[in-house]
C-alpha cells in the first residue's frame, strides 16, 4: 500500500495529538472511543477462518489415503501458513486501533502503526496469492493432463501460470523498493521519497480479476469436451466451478481500490479493501481442496459403513448365543430303557442319566421321488433346524431253539450238505 499522504485528494494533521486527517464539517473527532466494525470484522475472520481449516483438513485426509504428497500440496500447506499470519494481523489490528476507523477517530501518531499492519498484510497478501493460484494450477494440470501430455490444456495453463507469478513477484518487488527510506512505505511522516503506487493499486486488481477468470475458464472446455453422460459433466463442472467465488471477489476487491484510490477516508476504505483479499484467498483455498472432498466423505462413508456392519455382527452373534442357551432350557428328555438282550449284549445296566435331547418338530416338506424329506425353501430361520431326515426299519425274527445246532452247521457247512445228499 502506498503511503496516505500520496493520495491527492488526502491531506495528513499538524499536530501529532490531532486527527490523522481534517473531519469533514460539521463532525467531531473521537479518539478515546471512536466508531467501528471490530465485532463484524471478528465474526468474518472466525467464519473464514473455520472454512479454510475444515477445507484444508479435507486436503490433507485426501492425502492421508492417497499416500501420496504432489508440489500442489506443498504449496498449499505454504500459503496456509501465510493465510493464519494473515489473519493474526486483522486481530491484531482489531484489538489495538479497530477496523473501519474513520482518518478523523484516529490519532496522527498512530496512522503509521495502523498503516504499518496494512502494508504487511497487502505484502503477505501477494505471497499467499502466488502460492495458492499456482498450487491450484499445477493440481488441473496433473488432473486434466494424464502420462504428461503436451495438449492445448498444459501450455495454456503454464502460460497462465507463468504470467500470473512474474506479474505479481513484480508487484511485490515494486511494493518493497517504492520508498526510500525502507520505513517511508508506512510512516508518511518522516522525510524520504516515494513511487506513486495509488494508480498501480488499481491496475493490480483489474488485472487479478482477469487472471482469476482464466483460471477458472481452464478446466470447464476440458470437461466439456469428456467423453461421458451432461449429467456427470454437469456434476464434474460445478465442482470445479466454484472458483467463480473467487472471481467474484476480486471484482469486489478492484471495486474497493476503485474507492480507495479516490478517498480522504483511507484507513476506513482501505479495511473495506483488505477483507475482500482475505475473502479471495480463502476462495482460493476453497478451489484447491473442494475437488477432494467427495473422495474424502465417499472414504468416511464406506468407514462407517464398515463399522456399522462390524456392530450389527457382533450383536447378531451376541442374540445367536443368548438364544441358543435359553432354548437349551425348553428341550426336555426322556429316559431310554433298553431290552434285556441289549443289556445283556453291552454288559452293562442302563443309567439314570442316559438320555435323548428331543428337538421341537420342524415342518418339512415330503420329496414323493425319493425317501428323504428335505426342508421347506420358506421356512423361516430358527436357531435349531432339521435340513434332512432318514427313514429307518426294524424288522424283528423269531430266532431257532437249537442255538448249538445252529452255530454248528454255519461252521461246518460241508456236514449240513453230505446230509442233504
Amino acid at each position: 500500500m502506498a503511503p496516505a499522504n500520496l493520495n491527492p485528494n488526502f491531506s495528513l494533521g499538524n499536530v501529532l495529538e490531532g486527527p490523522a486527517a481534517p473531519p469533514p464539517d460539521g463532525t467531531l473527532s473521537d479518539f478515546n472511543n471512536p466508531p467501528n466494525k471490530n465485532g463484524l470484522v471478528r465474526a468474518v475472520l472466525i467464519l473464514l477462518l473455520t472454512i479454510t481449516i475444515l477445507f484444508v483438513l479435507v486436503r490433507v485426509y485426501s492425502r492421508l489415503i492417497l499416500k501420496k504428497i504432489t508440489i500442489s500440496d506443498v504449496l498449499g500447506i505454504a500459503a496456509f501458513a501465510l493465510y493464519v499470519s494473515f489473519v493474526c494481523l486483522f486481530f491484531k489490528l482489531a484489538d489495538s486501533y479497530g477496523w473501519f476507523v474513520h482518518m478523523w477517530d484516529l490519532q496522527l501518531k498512530n496512522f503509521p502503526a495502523v498503516n504499518q499492519l496494512f502494508y504487511q498484510g497487502l505484502l503477505i497478501y501477494f505471497a499467499i496469492v502466488v502460492l495458492i493460484k499456482s498450487a491450484i494450477v499445477l493440481e488441473w494440470i496433473a488432473i486434466f493432463v494424464p502420462d504428461r501430455t503436451r495438449n492445448f490444456f498444459f501450455w495454456s495453463s503454464c502460460s497462465v501460470l507463468v504470467i500470473h507469478n512474474l506479474f505479481y513477484i513484480a508487484i511485490i518487488i515494486l511494493e518493497l523498493a517504492a520508498c526510500s527510506p525502507f520505513e517511508r512505505n508506512w510512516n508518511p511522516l518522516i522525510e524520504g521519497k516515494c513511487l506513486d503506487t495509488i494508480d498501480l493499486a488499481v491496475a493490480v486488481s483489474a488485472i487479478n480479476v482477469t487472471l482469476d477468470v482464466l483460471i477458472f475458464l481452464l478446466p470447464q472446455k476440458v470437461i466439456w469436451g469428456l467423453q461421458m453422460r451432461n449429467q456427470r459433466k454437469i456434476g464434474i463442472s460445478l465442482l470445479f466451478a466454484v472458483g467463480i467465488l473467487a472471481c467474484v471477489a476480486a471484482g469486489f476487491r478492484l471495486s474497493a481500490s476503485l474507492q480507495f484510490s479516490k478517498s480522504r477516508d483511507t484507513s476506513y476504505t482501505f479495511a473495506g479493501l483488505a477483507l475482500w483479499c482475505l475473502a479471495e484467498v480463502t476462495c482460493g483455498f476453497i478451489v484447491l481442496c473442494g475437488p477432494s472432498a467427495p473422495k474424502t466423505i465417499a472414504h468416511l462413508e464406506i468407514q462407517q459403513l464398515a463399522s456399522s456392519l462390524k456392530s450389527w455382527a457382533g450383536s447378531s452373534v451376541r442374540k445367536l448365543t443368548s438364544s441358543g442357551n435359553s432354548s437349551r432350557g425348553s428341550v426336555f428328555t426322556v429316559t431310554h430303557k433298553r431290552s434285556k438282550s441289549s443289556l445283556s449284549q453291552n454288559g452293562r445296566r442302563p443309567r439314570k442319566d442316559d438320555t435323548i435331547p428331543i428337538v421341537p418338530k420342524i415342518p418339512v416338506a415330503h420329496d414323493s421321488s425319493s425317501s428323504l424329506m428335505q426342508p421347506e425353501h420358506n421356512i423361516q430361520n430358527s436357531d435349531a433346524a432339521i435340513f434332512r431326515t432318514t427313514q429307518f426299519v426294524a424288522t424283528e425274527g423269531q430266532r431257532s431253539s437249537n442255538i448249538s445246532q445252529d452255530e454248528y452247521n454255519r461252521q461246518h457247512p460241508w456236514v449240513s450238505n453230505e446230509k442233504v445228499a
